[in-house]
């Protein structure tokens, strides 16, 4: 206050102010006589309300009381509202526990909003309704979060300096998987799971993460990754309802807790045993089924048809190939876009083969099926447009840098005896090519017999 500086959201403030002051005084022509004005209403017009409180009042209850009958705080506000009274209760230093551990919660990156569901609340309350639920592993509402946090307080009589501590210590592993780089393992899996805007997996990923790599080494949580992702991504490609996550991936928790060490078999096992449309796993007759068969243009959303293209070409790369554009992230999944190879409509200059009795109509299914898709830039998506395949096929072979085109489309995918590959796209080209894309997608997200048997060849399975 008196202009000396200072850290903290009350230094911001007063800068805030200041800023905003000069900035109003600038715009009159009298600036003294608006300064005057503001100086009157300040004094005059301000109320200020002055509570004094005895011995035995409780600041946070009256902090919480009062704002209650006003703008409603967010879960985070009352729930640290609480843990400090607590806090105070006990004893403790309360300066110094939110020095050490709250304070970064007050920032501006914690108080974003974010969008779960249909439902937008604060960055820091979704994180602490993630924690929550691997903490209690109990199901609650979005609204319930500050009421089950209490019960939870209430029940667990954990020493108030360690709430705090863990709340920190998840805040941090919280941040790591929000920006982890997107490559490997992990960094595809995230990615997938934001462009899916599949959330729910977030409480068993801080269960993950959060046990020391003394207890989960690396090579087991990224196999139990591999397992979430494949169930997550089969189920996606099948079309299969989410609505039961929330239960699965709680019913995960609680699996992977029972043995810590070994949590990503536990992980496996759990998921296999499930059962009934919401749940299962889909098998490999299934996943290939759908893969080879279905129309997944027409049937999914476009996000989920380019994940699984951009799996494929990332699959397809090898330590010999240049690493220029690899089609990951956000970014650069916005310039790639879906490619019919014949086209849509394609009357003019793909007529149906000579010995067809129903002239095509089986085409129309069968070109929004894998085996009649690739990726391509959005500016050379409009171009090819409904180009005949002599043209098309000279037009990627120019433009297209990616291993999906050329080495599934404009070369015959590997152990493919067709002569003449090139020479023209067809039907049976699209079948060929969509059994061999469907064949690495089951490498990508394998079933769980492979996955168990994975670990066991590579001694995972050593306790």
């Amino acid at each position: 206050m008196l202009g000396q500086g200072g850290d903290g959201r009350l230094a911001e403030a007063v800068a805030y102010f200041q800023q905003e002051i000069d900035a109003w005084l600038a715009e009159s022509p009298e600036p003294h006589e608006r300064l005057g004005a503001l100086v009157q209403t300040m004094r005059e017009q301000l109320r200020l309300v002055i509570i004094d409180l005895e011995e035995h009042d409780d600041a946070q209850v009256v902090f919480e009381t009062l704002n209650s009958r006003g703008t409603p705080l967010e879960h985070a506000d009352l729930i640290k509202n609480l843990l400090f009274r607590n806090a105070e209760h006990a004893g403790a230093d309360a300066e110094r526990l939110y020095k050490a551990y709250w304070s970064p919660f007050d920032q501006d990156e914690w108080r974003t909003e974010q969008t779960t569901g249909r439902i937008t609340r604060s960055r820091l309350d979704v994180f602490l309704t993630y924690w929550l639920t691997m903490r209690t592993r109990r199901e609650f509402t979005a609204s319930a979060l500050f009421k089950e946090f209490e019960h939870w307080l209430n029940s667990a009589a954990t020493p108030m300096e360690e709430v705090f501590a863990e709340l920190a210590r998840y805040a941090e592993i919280y941040d790591r998987i929000d920006q982890h780089p997107l490559h490997g393992v992990e960094g595809r899996f995230l990615y997938r799971m934001k462009v899916m805007q599949t959330c729910t997996p977030m409480p068993l990923l801080l269960f993950l993460y959060g046990l020391d790599d003394a207890v989960l080494p690396t090579e087991r949580r990224h196999h139990a990754i591999r397992a979430i992702d494949s169930y997550l991504v089969r189920r996606a490609i099948l079309n299969l309802s989410s609505r039961d996550y929330n239960n699965v991936f709680r019913d995960l928790v609680t699996a992977a807790s029972r043995q810590p060490a070994c949590a990503d078999e536990e992980i496996i096992k759990a998921l296999s045993a499930m059962q009934g449309h919401h749940r299962q796993w889909p098998t490999d007759a299934e996943f290939r089924a759908a893969l080879e068969q279905d129309p997944l243009y027409t049937r999914l959303y476009r996000h989920r048809v380019r994940i699984l293209l951009e799996a494929l070409e990332d699959e397809l790369r090898t330590d010999h190939t240049e690493q220029l554009t690899v089609p990951v992230g956000e970014h650069l999944g916005a310039k790639l876009t879906i490619e019919h190879v014949m086209p849509q409509s394609r009357h003019d200059n793909w007529p149906p083969l000579d010995d067809d009795p129903y002239e095509g109509a089986a085409r129309d299914e069968l070109v929004h099926t894998l085996g009649n898709l690739t990726l391509v830039t959005a500016i050379l998506n409009p171009a090819l447009g409904n180009m005949a395949w002599d043209d098309k096929r000279q037009w990627l072979s120019e433009h297209s840098l990616l291993r999906l085109t050329h080495g599934t489309l404009l070369n015959p995918p590997p152990a493919t005896e067709i002569s003449g590959w090139a020479s023209t796209w067809n039907e049976h080209r699209i079948h060929t090519r969509g059994a061999y894309l469907a064949s690495l997608a089951l490498s990508i997200w394998p079933s769980a017999d492979e996955l168990l048997a994975t670990s066991a060849l590579s001694g995972l399975d050593n306790r």
